[in-house]
């Protein structure tokens, strides 16, 4: 580290801190993403933990309708009927009225497909849709399953078809203390009707929704995703886990309900739930970067501000150790900090070391030298005109319009100034002013506006030359440089019966009327770097007399109003 410059460890510490900061703020954006991934994975969780209770609350209710029809005391009636006087027409009659009360509790629910009564003789006894679907192996499946429980209730799936859940009571006889069964009670319910509320309501949730009974999927009965059943095997007591089925990554939330045994699995695809956050992160990635490219460019230019001086003031040292005093002042900027304090104290003294050394040899020999210098500066105007028109075709060939006006525009202007004439046409003054308009409005865009309302018929008379353009000038200065709304600038005529006079119009902040007085007297300049309004009233006053000249109409905030009086001038000698 001894050995390097200054530049070098000034861009090392740079890069070290730039680096730290980036590496601060991706760890602060993964444990931000990693906090929000936890908040979501329990807010999904918690949001299917109730759809999968209100499954169960349908479940509870529709348990509450096999209760009701088995304690019915008309059920009880018909189905010991039914049981003690087979093939009778007691039993005939009891089997019908069965169907009557069924039909009563049929509407309960309309998620009930069918409610169907088994009776001791093996007959079945239904109302509701699909009620003869059932074969007599697999009804009698069903009754050994229900009393296996023996009058409590039980409910299966994905047995007999994909689309119905089963509810499933043995009836036993309560009138005594006997407790003998009298039937099985079926209550088939659509499955997709006991899960969703609402048909509609099945394009609410993105995500696909299993149900395990003893280690088997009952429903959907066709899943459009493919797993294996060791996939759907959970040891995690939050609810939820990040599992991989057919290379794309899901979000399981499972739930066991007490009252029925069954898992409910619902599998959200992670990238619906987290494209979001992953789109964040590349975001907030991609802008640490820039900012770590920024400090880096910034914090390359701070250590080149800093080095650069030292370096060249080195150079300057090198060259004086040389016996070269002809040190190039302008190469080195003039900073405010102590190096270019330092680098302006050494130019003084070389100053003064080469006045000493130069002061009677070489003086003679700078001031032929200055004045070759002097001729070389003194270009031909012409040759510069055209050397502005070659710029301007070569522009318009490469497709470059504004370069090419704004050339041309300049052209047109230097032309003017190098014209030996003291007179010119309106229309040629115009012309010159319009040019130059064209150049400031690149320079000021939508800030300048300008309007020039001369009459045509007035274009023919003639006016000194270069009148109108130091005028416009201050009027930039004062309305469109010194603020930042927008100036108009208007240039319009008024003709009187003794004289023309041009009205220059601006928008600016104007003058108070103790300026404006100290400008009449000329005991101020006004702004511009060309020929100033002095000047110009001097001029009209020995060209046309003391009538003529320019005039000052200003208020603050108000703008500003120049008029200049000449006399009608049709033709010049």
């Amino acid at each position: 580290m001894r050995n390097l410059k200054i530049k070098h460890k000034l861009f090392i510490f740079i890069i070290f801190g730039a680096f730290l900061t980036s590496f601060l703020g991706w760890l602060f954006v993964q444990l931000s993403q990693s906090l929000y991934d936890n908040l979501i994975y329990r807010e999904t969780t918690d949001k299917f933990h109730l759809f999968s209770q209100r499954i169960e609350e349908k479940l509870l209710n529709i348990d509450k309708l096999s209760l009701s029809i088995m304690s019915d005391a008309d059920v009880q009636k018909y189905l010991k009927e039914i049981k003690t006087a087979p093939g009778t027409y007691e039993s005939y009659y009891a089997a019908n009225e069965l169907k009557k009360k069924l039909l009563t509790y049929h509407l309960f629910d309309y998620a009930v497909s069918s409610i169907t009564i088994l009776d001791t003789n093996n007959n079945s006894h239904g109302v509701g849709l699909n009620v003869k679907t059932i074969n007599s192996r697999d009804m009698e499946s069903l009754r050994e399953k229900a009393s296996e429980y023996k009058g409590a209730s039980v409910w299966v799936g994905g047995i007999l078809q994909d689309d119905a859940f089963f509810s499933l009571r043995e009836i036993r006889e309560i009138d005594d203390s006997s407790m003998e069964p009298l039937g099985t009670l079926l209550i088939r319910t659509f499955s997709d009707k006991i899960i969703y509320a609402s048909p509609s309501e099945t394009r609410y949730y993105d995500s696909t929704l299993l149900i395990v009974s003893e280690g088997k999927v009952i429903y959907p009965g066709q899943s459009p995703i493919s797993y294996q059943e060791q996939d759907l095997l959970f040891n995690d007591v939050n609810n939820f886990s990040l599992i991989t089925l057919n290379n794309q990554k899901y979000l399981a939330a499972h739930f066991t309900l007490q009252y029925t045994g069954w898992t409910f699995i619902h599998l959200v695809p992670y990238g619906s739930i987290f494209k979001d956050t992953f789109i964040m992160k590349i975001v907030l990635l991609c802008l640490y970067a820039i900012v770590l490219l920024i400090i880096l460019l910034v914090g390359l230019r701070f250590s080149k501000s800093i080095t650069q001086p030292i370096e060249k003031l080195t150079k300057k040292i090198t060259v004086v150790e040389k016996g070269n005093f002809e040190v190039d002042k302008l190469e080195f900027p003039e900073n405010r900090d102590e190096i270019g304090q330092l680098s302006r104290n050494f130019d003084k003294m070389i100053d003064k070391l080469d006045t000493l050394i130069k002061e009677n040899y070489v003086k003679q020999i700078m001031l032929k030298d200055a004045e070759y210098n002097t001729l070389k500066a003194k270009l031909n105007p012409h040759f510069l005109y055209n050397t502005l028109d070659s710029i301007n075709w070569l522009a318009r060939m490469n497709g470059q319009q504004q370069i090419s006006g704004m050339v041309k525009a300049l052209g047109n202007l230097l032309r003017s100034t190098v014209n030996d004439k003291e007179f010119i046409t309106l229309k040629e003054e115009i012309s010159n002013l319009s040019n130059y308009i064209y150049i400031q409005q690149f320079r000021f865009e939508d800030r300048l506006v300008y309007h020039m309302q001369i009459e045509e018929h007035l274009h023919s008379l003639y006016i000194p030359c270069i009148i109108l353009q130091p005028i416009v000038e201050n009027s930039i200065k004062y309305g469109v440089e010194t603020a930042s709304e927008v100036c108009e600038i208007t240039v319009y005529a008024e003709e009187l019966p003794d004289r023309l006079v041009i009205i220059v119009k601006d928008t600016g902040p104007g003058m108070d009327a103790e300026y404006l007085n100290k400008l009449e007297l000329n005991e101020i300049t006004a702004k511009g770097t060309g020929i100033g309004l002095k000047s110009i009233n001097e001029r009209l006053k020995i060209l046309f007399g003391e009538p003529y000249g320019i005039s000052i109409e200003s208020e603050p905030d108000k703008g500003t109003i120049i008029k200049i009086s000449i006399p009608y001038t049709n033709h010049v000698a």
